[in-house]
Parts: structure tokens; sequence; C-alpha cells
């Protein structure tokens, strides 16, 4: 929890009451690395801040595993569709690494976002930075296949130095020999 409170103390003032409520209502989850958190047929209505590690979402419908998105510190994801929805978002969400998450229950979200401006702001803040996840995955998957790599590396260097080649092959969506192609074009 202290880790949480420490994450908290960059958007929250130490006296908000939002963040007392918000503390007072998050538990701390431990994932194993390959951990399923939730199937693609369940809705789990916790938001889910990390703290440290990496929590993806894989679309399984298709021909082979495709990671669709990876919250990493800093980040959040929630067990549905999004922070207003409690229906499952058809993704097998599941721990990519040894991780911690703080989760919330989305009733609970949803009332504090109504009740404090902070509140507000906070996620509005979580919000835009996974939006700019999404644009800039869009610029990669637009790619070629053989270009996905260079262009992952330039746009999310943090994201493309922790991922070993199977999480790059799956988030990219090409094949792993494809991968070994493009390292040695770079």
């Amino acid at each position: 929890m202290k880790r949480f409170i420490k994450h908290l103390n960059t958007y929250f003032n130490a006296d908000d009451p939002c963040r007392d409520e918000l503390i007072k209502h998050t538990k701390i989850r431990q994932g194993k690395r390959g951990q399923i958190y939730c199937r693609e047929d369940e809705s789990r209505p916790y938001w889910c801040y990390v703290l440290d590690g990496r929590v993806g979402a894989y679309e399984m419908k298709l021909k082979k595993p495709y990671l669709h998105w990876i919250a990493t510190e800093g980040h959040y994801f929630t067990g549905t569709k999004h922070e207003y929805s409690f229906n499952s978002q058809d993704l097998n969400i599941q721990f990519l690494s040894k991780s911690t998450v703080a989760c919330i229950p989305l009733a609970i979200l949803q009332e504090l976002q109504d009740r404090y401006p902070s509140m507000h702001h906070f996620v509005s803040i979580m919000r835009q930075r996974k939006s700019d996840f999404f644009n800039k995955k869009a610029l990669i998957m637009a790619q070629d296949s053989r270009d996905r790599y260079a262009k992952l590396k330039a746009l999310m260097p943090g994201l493309f130095l922790s991922l070993n080649n199977k999480l790059l092959s799956q988030f990219l969506y090409i094949d792993p020999k494809t991968i070994y192609e493009s390292k040695k074009d770079l």
C-alpha cells in the first residue's frame, strides 16, 4: 500500500479527502507471470493501477495470440470494457510478469469521480495516458510488419526494452522470425 500512496502523492494533496477514500477502498493484488486476471467471457468490475510489472490483454479469436494492450507501472486497466461499463471486454487479461496492482471497485471509482474534482482530474490523466498508448500503437501497427519493430523502438522505448521476443511478436502481431530479421536491420 505504501507504494500506491507514493504514486497517489504525485496526483493528490496529502490533505485531500478523496485520497483517503481511495486508499480506504483499495486492495493490493499480486500476480505471477502467466496468471490470468480475467478471461474474455468474464467481467471483473475493478479499476486497476499498475504499481510494478506488466499486465496485458490478449485477443484470442485470431489465428495466433495478439497482445492488444500492455499496462506498465503508472498505467491502469479495467476488468471490463472501460471504467463506466460492467460488461466483459472480450479480451483475456493476464500478468505478463510478476506484478503488483492496486484495485478499486468500479462503483467506488465512479462515486469518487462524482464527489471529488481531484479524482475526476486523476482519472482524466490516466485516460490520457491510455489514449496516448493506443495512438502510438496505431502508428506502429500501420507499418509493414518488418517496420513495426523499429517503430515500437522509436515510439515506446521503455516498453520495447522490457519485452522478450515472444511478447514482442505477440504485441506487434508478427512472426518471431520477423523479429530476428528486424533486429539485424537496425
